[in-house]
């Protein structure tokens, strides 16, 4: 029985040496409702059937948001399709990030990207659940603010499960070396 338990046993990914932060089993994420910068409506759902990087932030952001937007599309060429790879640019603040905004903004970086907005509360829902922490500055009521946000970038499976974490900073040829560990464990290569 020892040895059958051993052989049948689903392997599991050896994530010491990786930099990404591996979530065995994975992590549900529960529903929400936003809308891409196409105007299509974005909820849980849509996460099912291929995998997701997932990055929060907001398009007057002067550094990391574009520094990661950047990196996000080395990665994205990296995997060039092998599976199928999206990446979601989740905006932090919907007030000044509309669709017309995301949808000048976002593809700029890679066309195949997408940006999400929609009621702020949606927006937070999805945040807390994925463990990102956000922070307006407008006191004053102006339209000049910041919004201090996580830098993480998350990982979604198929399953629509949150897998894995990459914390800043963002070095693309490891985030994709981890990438690749992780979809080459999930095709049981």
């Amino acid at each position: 029985m020892f040895a059958a338990s051993h052989l049948f046993a689903p392997a599991t990914l050896d994530s010491e040496q990786m930099g990404a932060t591996y979530l065995e089993g994975g992590r549900a994420v529960t529903d929400f409702s936003l809308v891409t910068h196409e105007g299509q409506p974005f909820n849980e759902q849509d996460f099912h059937g291929q995998w997701n990087l997932v990055f929060f932030g907001f398009t007057n952001c002067p550094d990391i948001c574009p520094t990661t937007m950047i990196d996000l599309a080395r990665v994205q060429d990296s995997v060039n399709g092998k599976p199928a790879l999206r990446t979601l640019f989740v905006t932090v603040d919907p007030d000044r990030d509309t669709k017309e905004r995301l949808a000048a903004y976002v593809p700029a970086f890679h066309d195949s990207f997408t940006g999400v907005t929609g009621d702020l509360e949606q927006i937070d829902r999805l945040a807390r659940d994925l463990g990102i922490v956000h922070v307006r500055h407008n006191e004053n009521g102006e339209d000049d603010y910041m919004v201090d946000h996580g830098s993480a970038v998350l990982l979604i499976n198929p399953d629509g499960q949150l897998q894995a974490i990459f914390q800043a900073p963002h070095r693309p040829a490891d985030m994709s070396r981890d990438l690749q560990k992780i979809l080459d464990h999930h095709a049981g290569r």
